[in-house]
């Protein structure tokens, strides 16, 4: 009797449960658009393509092993991680990084961000897989989407259904298949959709649906 009434309890919460997943600051991150929005001076001087991220550098979160292996395949291009190492995991051990065409800046403030971003050829999240990952949605997804940029990203749960916006890789060759593609068929493809997704992932835009969906469960 007990079990059956807590099983009615947990339907009636999950009927009156909305999942929102991270959202952006797209005004912010759109300036990376902007003429006027001058690329730092030490990205500029790193030999192109740059496959840029941007986020906490920690073993928890970030594939090593894949950055290295791509490094290694494609030393014509230059990595660049921008973010504290060991954010979270004091542990992290980066020396697997520590090739010719990887570039460790470390943490710029946000308010910087947009600038780099512009400079990024490719946008990437080498999101490592593990139990944390699987519950993880990346902000910096949208954050590269209002920048204009294209995207290549592991295979995370969170992404699996925005296959159209962006490149997701099931191996660590078909990571460097997905930059190889977006690097030959330039950063305008499909600018319009996925500045049209960043703008419907917003606070603001995300507060009114939270809004509208509490203003229709109180009537």
């Amino acid at each position: 009797r007990w079990y059956r009434r807590r099983q009615r309890q947990m339907c009636i919460r999950d009927r009156n449960t909305s999942l929102f997943s991270n959202v952006a600051d797209y005004e912010h991150f759109s300036k990376a658009r902007r003429g006027a929005t001058a690329i730092p001076d030490e990205l500029i001087s790193i030999k192109n393509p740059v496959i840029g991220f941007v986020g906490a550098i920690s073993a928890y979160k970030v594939d090593f092993d894949l950055l290295s292996y791509v490094a290694r395949a494609r030393p014509d291009w230059s990595i660049v991680l921008i973010g504290k190492v060991g954010e979270g995991d004091p542990g992290t051990d980066v020396s697997s990084l520590e090739l010719e065409n990887i570039h460790l800046f470390g943490p710029r403030a946000y308010d910087q961000l947009p600038a780099y971003i512009k400079g990024f050829d490719v946008a990437m999240i080498p999101v490592v897989l593990n139990e944390y990952t699987h519950a993880m949605f990346p902000m910096k997804f949208f954050e590269y989407l209002a920048a204009g940029k294209r995207v290549v990203s592991t295979n995370i749960d969170s992404l699996k259904n925005y296959h159209d916006y962006a490149c997701i890789a099931d191996s660590y060759d078909g990571f460097i298949h997905c930059i190889d593609e977006i690097l030959s068929s330039g950063s305008d493809v499909d600018l319009d959709n996925r500045l049209e997704l960043a703008r419907q992932n917003t606070y603001r835009i995300r507060t009114e649906k939270m809004l509208a969906i509490m203003s229709e469960a109180s009537e």
